[in-house]
């Protein structure tokens, strides 16, 4: 019988997505991709992708943007923290004597926004260092594999998982090996129907074996979405619309500029110009915008803006949703 690792590879091999990614090893692709990834699918993510490494081709571009800049290109995907630390990153990485790369685990993990699943994945994946990644993909993959009755988010069982995924890990092709472990998960081992007859591992799988492909892994019920009510104010004078930059104590939106909400300027509300509905993770945010006047000097959080810029400094689409139509 043909070894389990050597069949998975074999399937990868055959069955891989031609993912851009995955053209070359170059550390700041694949370093991008993975960062890209969290939480966001991969149809999402590829145009978004190649359109990111036309305005920042390679890491000293990406060191030497404004903040804002890297902000705007990354717009639509979420998560905005994720391309804040990935510019933070970026500006480290490059100022490294040389500016060599790092590659070992302990210096990626100094590096803001960088978990144990990113730093194993570059350093698999570029250089074929033996690190194991565990995302959620391997995680279900293991679970099933190997029979793992538990909720594979539970510390106990993430710590579990951990140790299985690295002792699993082919040495000799460790940046395959992970990869073939997701795209496994990914496209065959998926949470919903998974298609265990074209899986490479069907033959060692323990939940194949005893019928449990439907339920493992054992998954607690996701908390419920919350709701969220807003009122924003729609204050113009001149040509320029005032602007509130949110601070980082904020629930949602952190460090983003946006409408102001109400109480937090000097201002008179008016009638209601516009509501919208966005969801951001487990929240479910009800957005009304009124128009308003504003009253003497504003806090200093608060920026008036030309019209024409605002798409500049909203990067998210929450905001984008927001603003009314031309006047």
């Amino acid at each position: 019988m043909i070894p389990p690792r050597r069949r998975l590879l074999s399937w990868y091999r055959r069955h891989a997505r031609p993912l851009p990614w995955r053209r070359d090893r170059d550390p700041y692709r694949v370093w991008l991709a993975e960062a890209m990834l969290q939480q966001t699918t991969v149809a999402a993510v590829l145009p978004r992708y190649e359109r990111f490494l036309r305005r920042f081709p390679d890491l000293n571009s990406l060191a030497r943007a404004p903040e804002s800049a890297v902000l705007k290109e990354w717009a639509g995907l979420g998560y905005y923290a994720r391309a804040r630390n990935l510019a933070a990153a970026a500006r480290m990485i490059a100022a490294r004597p040389g500016g060599d790369w790092p590659r070992d685990i302990d210096s990626w993990l100094a590096l803001p926004g960088i978990g144990r699943y990113t730093a194993a994945a570059v350093l698999s994946i570029t250089w074929d260092l033996p690190h194991a990644v565990l995302d959620a993909n391997v995680a279900r993959v293991l679970c099933r594999w190997h029979g793992i009755r538990r909720d594979p988010r539970r510390p106990a069982a993430q710590k579990l998982l951990w140790n299985l995924a690295q002792s699993s890990l082919d040495p000799r092709h460790p940046g395959d090996w992970n990869q073939a472990m997701m795209e496994l998960g990914e496209t065959v081992c998926t949470s919903q129907k998974p298609i265990c007859p074209a899986c490479p591992l069907r033959a060692s799988c323990s939940a194949c074996k005893n019928n449990m492909q439907d339920r493992l892994p054992l998954l607690a019920p996701k908390r419920a979405a919350q709701d969220l009510r807003w009122t924003c104010l729609w204050i113009e004078r001149d040509g320029q619309v005032l602007l509130w930059k949110r601070g980082p104590e904020e629930l949602l939106l952190k460090n983003h500029w946006g409408l102001p909400e109400a109480g937090r300027v000097r201002a008179r509300p008016g009638a209601v110009i516009k509501t919208v509905r966005h969801a951001i993770t487990r929240y479910r945010i009800l957005l009304t915008i009124r128009n308003a006047q504003s009253l003497g000097p504003q806090p200093p959080q608060a920026k008036w803006v030309a019209r024409p810029r605002l798409k500049r400094l909203l990067v998210s689409s929450l905001w984008l949703k927001a603003l009314p139509g031309p006047r």
